[in-house]
């Protein structure tokens, strides 16, 4: 009863504290079906494949839903760039047909904030959200924080991008491989003014009904903004998930895990 009452305190020392956040159950799992919207359009009478639109895509729901699925992950939603745009099997000249590859978010249709014109508006999407929803599956978008060089932001904000010494923006790179469609961000010279937009972004689409956001390489952007993003976001809304798409370390994965991702995996392309 003494050392219960008055325990000893010899060299006790009292460290920060740490946040800690119970997460929904579909944090633990959930079994994902991969879809482009642009690619539920069919043929038209010729053969010729016809670009699909979210509501080509609400018509497969049920299919996908019926397999057992509880997740439907969607590539990138938004307009897609001209500027050095990729033709088939990542070719550098791409035909008048060529829709171009759905990470080289923006052009003069929009930028992140926006749908592609030919799959359809926001209003569009909500309804694919709620009708994926009636089925009881969940929508994850994919959040590719970059850009094409038609994407408002690189004449808006050129300080968010890095430059080559010749004053050029410099594109992605990945050796062997080279996206010269793609226009990676800085984080050195305006992190708060990143911040504030990209945490806008993201709230722009939890307002549309996306609660599961899969995230594309998040390992090349600093655990501090996720830190603070995702701590923020899930101030307002706790129900929200982060997947982290990371090709990286295992330290690097466990820094994304305590910085706010719910779910990682990581793959050898």
């Amino acid at each position: 009863e003494l050392v219960a009452t008055s325990p000893l305190r010899d060299l006790l020392t009292r460290g920060p504290e740490h946040r800690i956040w119970v997460d929904r159950r579909r944090a633990l799992y959930g079994a994902w079906y991969e879809m482009f919207p642009r690619s539920t359009g069919g043929r038209d009478p010729r053969g010729a494949a016809v670009h699909g639109t979210f509501a080509t895509a609400e018509r497969e729901l049920p299919r996908i839903a019926a397999m057992g699925f509880d997740v439907v992950y969607l590539p990138p939603v938004h307009p897609v760039g001209r500027s050095h745009r990729k033709g088939p099997n990542n070719t550098l000249d791409a035909g008048p047909e060529d829709v171009g590859s759905p990470w080289a978010v923006g052009s003069a249709e929009g930028g992140h904030d926006a749908v592609h014109p030919r799959l359809g508006t926001l209003a569009d999407f909500r309804a694919f959200v709620s009708a994926a929803a009636g089925l009881g599956l969940e929508v994850a978008l994919d959040l590719a924080f970059q850009c094409s060089p038609d994407h408002p932001w690189v004449r808006e904000h050129p300080e968010w991008f890095s430059t080559r010494p010749d004053g050029t923006i410099a594109y992605a790179e990945n050796p062997p491989k080279a996206y010269q469609d793609i226009y990676p961000l800085n984080f050195d010279n305006d992190p708060e003014g990143l911040y504030v937009e990209l945490l806008r972004i993201v709230l722009f689409w939890v307002e549309q009904g996306v609660r599961v956001f899969r995230v594309d390489n998040p390992h090349t952007k600093p655990l501090a903004f996720w830190d603070r993003l995702i701590w923020r976001v899930k101030e307002t809304h706790p129900d929200v998930l982060f997947l982290a798409e990371a090709f990286t370390r295992p330290a690097v994965l466990q820094g994304l895990a305590k910085a706010g991702f719910t779910q990682s995996y990581t793959y050898f392309t």
